[in-house]
């Protein structure tokens, strides 16, 4: 049976040019950056090479790229620097961000910094009017994402941090690049972002491995101390083997983001059409115009989301039921309910996401898949078009 694997944003399989990248490294340049024998300048040559390339890829200084574990570190980073300066102070972050800027925001409103959590729309785009009106000379952080990690909406970036600077200027603004990094173009300059996070294993790096850009002059205090890596922000021998592949892979997805992009956006449109098509009572929750094109999210009313997701596990389609941090919660998605989506739309969604590797084919297939699942769970509870049963 072929493996489809529909679930490129919870994970990527590593692609072949990270894995030579990290043997490569494992087994000849295993020296620690920090030394200075000749294996040592090996190791930080390759360092300082890893750096520069990500540093070209974002339009930056390599002295602005700091490594860390994954996309989630690198935005508590930011949040919980940026908070650190002043005891008090406003916080807004948007009601759909993922959990590792949600739950920072929610533990330092707990300290008793004045959180305000920015509404969407009925599409996921943040409130501007709302952002203009809650912006204070008090605001110490923003922070939105780039790419909805579940509905793929893309936030204005640009609006925002005009906005930002103007009514809060001394405020950091942080964007989680992590869904769109390598997917679509970056800006920072445009955005007048003060950080961006990014993960290396959503663009087929290994788990692990991931960066903060931290814009020069930015008041972000060291993150761990100790020995001095990082230039003393982050502190600890660096994994080197998953650096050098963060940057094989960054450079190998970004040389082809527009052939990808218009091979992913035809797998998904293939998908929905014939979606569609075969199964009545879809719905996709978002604006797929105005979305990044390897995400679809959709909702198939009277199937519940882990029901689906085993089904057509078994037959070797991977997907998932909204976010993969949250689908072990059993807890209903704070995206869909920020976006006002009603509980019956909430309980069946269905998130697909797509890269490179995948195909027109897998999408026929797959949908055709799902139509014969869903049919039969409809018709094992009782459910019938129309919500009667």
């Amino acid at each position: 049976m072929q493996e489809i694997y529909f679930d490129n944003s919870a994970t990527t399989k590593v692609a072949p040019e990270a894995i030579a990248a990290a043997i490569k490294v494992m087994a000849e340049e295993y020296g620690n950056p920090s030394s200075i024998h000749s294996k040592g300048v090996a190791a930080f040559r390759l360092l300082q090479q890893s750096r520069q390339e990500l540093a070209q890829l974002l339009a930056a200084d390599k002295k602005e790229i700091y490594y860390t574990s994954c996309g989630s570190e690198s935005n508590n980073a930011a949040i919980y620097g940026a908070a650190v300066r002043l005891h008090s102070g406003r916080l807004i972050v948007g009601a759909t961000e993922h959990p590792s800027l949600l739950e920072p925001a929610k533990d330092l409103a707990s300290k008793g910094y004045d959180l305000q959590l920015l509404p969407v729309d009925g599409w996921g785009i943040v409130d501007l009017a709302v952002l203009e009106q809650i912006l204070t000379k008090d605001t110490l952080f923003v922070g939105v994402h780039y790419v909805n990690n579940e509905t793929g909406a893309i936030q204005p970036l640009r609006e925002i941090g005009a906005m930002v600077k103007q009514l809060a200027p001394q405020a950091h603004f942080h964007i989680d690049g992590v869904q769109a990094f390598g997917r679509l173009a970056v800006n920072l300059a445009e955005w007048q972002a003060d950080s961006f996070a990014v993960s290396g294993h959503k663009i087929h790096a290994p788990k692990g491995i991931g960066l903060l850009w931290l814009k020069s002059g930015s008041k972000i205090p060291p993150f761990i101390r100790g020995g001095g890596q990082e230039s003393g922000w982050r502190s600890g021998t660096e994994n080197l083997p998953s650096i050098v592949a963060l940057s094989a892979a960054a450079l190998k997805i970004t040389a082809n983001m527009g052939q990808n992009a218009a091979r992913i956006a035809a797998v998904k449109q293939t998908l929905l059409t014939n979606i569609k098509q075969l199964v009545e009572e879809s719905f996709v929750n978002g604006d797929i115009s105005q979305a990044a094109p390897h995400i679809l999210n959709m909702s198939f009313i009277g199937v519940k989301s882990e029901v689906l997701v085993h089904y057509l596990e078994q037959q070797e389609i991977y997907v998932s039921s909204g976010s993969a941090c949250s689908s072990h919660k059993n807890v209903a998605s704070h995206v869909l309910t920020a976006m006002g989506l009603s509980n019956e739309r909430i309980a069946s969604e269905i998130r697909f996401s797509f890269c490179p590797d995948n195909n027109i084919e897998e999408a026929i297939i797959a949908a055709k898949a799902l139509a014969s699942a869903v049919s039969e769970i409809r018709q094992m509870t009782g459910y019938c078009s129309g919500g009667k049963k």
